[in-house]
């Protein structure tokens, strides 16, 4: 369940039209990945995900498997 903050970001997100068009422009660009892709699209890209995502990435610390199944 959502908290009431929660709720509030997540409607201030979409209120957002910046957020919308980058959206878009991943959605779009993912349905591109097939062909060719060109620098200045891939630093587009990489700019809207940064856009989207601005903190780095928390480092995890590593799990050990003592028995794995295949």
């Amino acid at each position: 369940m959502l908290s009431e903050e929660e709720k509030q970001e997540l409607k201030e997100m979409a209120a957002s039209s910046t957020l919308r068009e980058e959206f878009r422009t991943l959605r779009f660009n993912s349905r591109d990945m097939e062909s060719r892709v060109t620098v200045d699209a891939l630093v587009q890209w990489l700019t809207a995900v940064s856009r989207i995502c601005p903190n780095p990435v928390q480092p995890r610390p590593f799990v050990r498997y003592l028995n794995v199944k295949i």
